[in-house]
C-alpha cells in the first residue's frame, strides 16, 4: 500500500460497508435488521475510508455519563499495518476526551482480540485480571 493513500475518517456507515470490513477479518456476518438497529444506536462511528472502500472502523457504545464501550474494532487485512487502526482509534479516544466537562472521568472498556492486546496498551488500557480487576466477562445469547 503506498504511504501517500488518502485516508478519509466518516463517522457514519451503511449496513453492507459495515458487514463486509467484519467479513474481510472472518467475523460473522449481522442481519441487516440488527445491524441497522446497532449502527444507529451508536454513539460514535469511526470509519476509515480509502478510495471509497472502508478499511476500517470502530464504533462506540456509551450511556453518555460515565461508562464507554469501544466495540467493533477492525481494519480488513489489506490495510493492516498502515496505521490506520490507531488512527481509528486515536479518533474515538479524542472524541471521548472532548465530551469530558472539567473534572469529570469515563470508564472506557474493550475486549481485545486475542493477541491485540498490546496494541491496546499503546493507549494506556490495561490488561485484566490483574491486581486491581477481575476478568472481563461476556456471555453470547
Amino acid at each position: 500500500m503506498a504511504i501517500n493513500m488518502k485516508i478519509e475518517l466518516k463517522h457514519s456507515l451503511t449496513v453492507e460497508d459495515y458487514n463486509a470490513v467484519r467479513k474481510s477479518v472472518g467475523w460473522k456476518e449481522i442481519p441487516s435488521k440488527q445491524a441497522k438497529r446497532g449502527l444507529s444506536n451508536t454513539y460514535y462511528l469511526t470509519a476509515a475510508v480509502i478510495d471509497g472502500q472502508t478499511a476500517g472502523m470502530a464504533r462506540l457504545i456509551s450511556d453518555g455519563g460515565y461508562v464507554a464501550y469501544i466495540a467493533d474494532v477492525i481494519v480488513n487485512p489489506e490495510y493492516q499495518g498502515q496505521g490506520i487502526g490507531r488512527m481509528i482509534l486515536n479518533d474515538i479516544m479524542d472524541y471521548i476526551k472532548n465530551t469530558l466537562s472539567q473534572g469529570e472521568q469515563v470508564m472506557v472498556i474493550l475486549v481485545a482480540a486475542k493477541g491485540k492486546e498490546e496494541f491496546y496498551e499503546k493507549f494506556g488500557f490495561i490488561k485484566r485480571p490483574n491486581e486491581e480487576y477481575g476478568a472481563g466477562m461476556t456471555l453470547l445469547l
